[in-house]
């Protein structure tokens, strides 16, 4: 059981380029529970016909949201492995709607008012409707969904640092 539970952490380690700690933890505590935590991580990673670079928007956004920022340093990591623009990374960190194109900016619009459960995303659900149709939608709302485990876990094992202390950064993988 060991093994598998290590193998998974540093296979995620590899993956986010991040510390994955809080995994051999749960895993030690409760076996059965690791395992179902397991068997969601592809509902973490959940990509349909949606672009990409859009749900990496939500993600971040979330994260952020969640503060803590070895997730988010992770989100960001996997953004720039898959194709996302350090420029588009960096103005979604950065809140500046001016720097991103006008789709992510809905996104993360979109993103910010379901987050703030306070209606504002109503006007970019429907832009979101409008524009990608009800995948996009379903899919940018699982992964803002699911976006939440992972800090609520490592806040309750006591894994989780704020992105204040952490400092996430858009850092460009090397190439060998």
């Amino acid at each position: 059981m060991r093994f598998l539970v290590e193998w998974i952490r540093c296979a995620a380690e590899a993956r986010l380029r991040v510390p994955t700690g809080y995994m051999t933890e749960l895993g030690e505590a409760t076996f059965s529970g690791f395992i179902k935590f397991v068997l969601f991580l592809p509902l973490a990673r959940h990509q349909g016909r949606t672009e990409r670079f859009l749900l990496h928007a939500a993600r971040l956004v979330t994260f952020r949201h969640e503060d803590c920022g070895s997730c988010l340093q992770g989100a960001i990591n996997v953004a720039l492995d898959e194709g996302v623009s350090p420029s588009s990374v960096a103005a979604v960190l950065d809140g500046d709607h001016s720097a991103m194109p006008l789709a992510i900016s809905v996104i993360v619009r979109f993103t910010e008012g379901v987050l703030a459960m306070d209606g504002s995303e109503c006007e970019f659900r429907q832009e979101i409707l409008d524009r990608y149709g009800t995948t996009t939608l379903a899919e940018l709302s699982l992964a803002i969904a699911s976006a939440r485990v992972f800090p609520t876990i490592k806040r309750g094992l006591g894994h989780s640092v704020s992105c204040a202390a952490v400092k996430p950064a858009v850092l460009i993988k090397a190439t060998s």
